[in-house]
């Protein structure tokens, strides 16, 4: 490779500095987007040019090394466990496939608000958080206002006791407007409707909208979208929240927004 991209760089140090890991899929599909060879080089570059390392468990997961770790500094988040990045892969495709579009005023994952519990009950407006969401974001409307939404991916389906609780933590997150729940099996959607399915959640409006994982299209955004008996897909669920027409997808060329700055910082951890 003769110059390799900057951009194809940065994207993704800025990727594995939030999310503390970076799989091919995500690489391919939203940082990279070249001709198969190209997406190649650059995947070995990562790992040839020291700012990366290959996961143990995996040769299609990357974490950052010492090296990619260092203009982060604290801001980095540590290599994320084997077992949770397949879970965490679905919900950064996801918030790609918005950000792609211009459609993301701010956005907050679980470890954030982890790492931050005042921040958390600010976004969430909960008195006691109960319960932190997997992705949060704002989407941007016509208005210049916001929807701020929550995002939950279930990989597994839990008891009805858990998702019990799941809704009731949900009754108090006064500044949540819409809850998402993207799930493993129609049994998953079902259990989920059903524990939001009570007086309380339809009078607030609290009632969570589902889709099942394997048939999410970051590209078309064609994926049904359940809430309660009526049916849309998310492209038509972003227009009716935003009031505006859902943009393309930018290519993985174009100028995107960063969450994370390269600071010059002595202090780095290794991978």
């Amino acid at each position: 490779m003769r110059t390799p991209s900057k951009k194809v760089i940065l994207d993704s140090l800025e990727f594995a500095a939030r999310w503390g890991f970076l799989t091919q899929q995500i690489f391919f599909e939203f940082i990279c987007q070249m001709s198969q060879a190209q997406q190649y080089r650059y995947w070995n570059y990562l790992v040839s040019s020291g700012l990366f390392v290959k996961s143990r468990h995996s040769v299609n997961n990357l974490i950052l090394a010492k090296k990619g770790r260092a203009d982060f500094g604290d801001s980095a988040r540590p290599a994320r466990s084997h077992f949770y990045v397949e879970h965490d892969a679905i919900v950064a495709r996801f918030l790609f496939a918005f950000e792609n579009r211009g459609l993301i005023a701010s956005s907050w994952l679980e470890d954030e608000f982890m790492r931050n519990p005042v921040e958390a009950y600010d976004i969430l407006g909960m008195p006691q958080i109960q319960r932190v969401p997997d992705l949060v974001f704002d989407l941007k409307t016509a208005d210049g206002s916001a929807v701020r939404c929550a995002l939950e991916i279930e990989r597994v389906t839990k008891s009805q006791s858990r998702y019990a609780k799941m809704a009731l933590a949900y009754l108090n997150a006064s500044k949540i407007d819409v809850i998402l729940f993207g799930c493993i099996h129609p049994t998953t959607e079902r259990v989920v409707r059903r524990a939001f399915n009570t007086a309380a959640h339809l009078e607030s409006t609290r009632v969570p909208g589902t889709f099942l994982i394997d048939e999410f299209d970051p590209a078309s955004l064609a994926t049904t979208l359940k809430f309660q008996s009526n049916t849309m897909s998310i492209e038509r669920f972003i227009e009716v929240a935003t009031k505006q027409t859902v943009p393309s997808m930018r290519k993985s060329g174009e100028k995107r927004e960063y969450e994370f700055s390269r600071e010059t910082n002595p202090k780095s951890e290794a991978a």
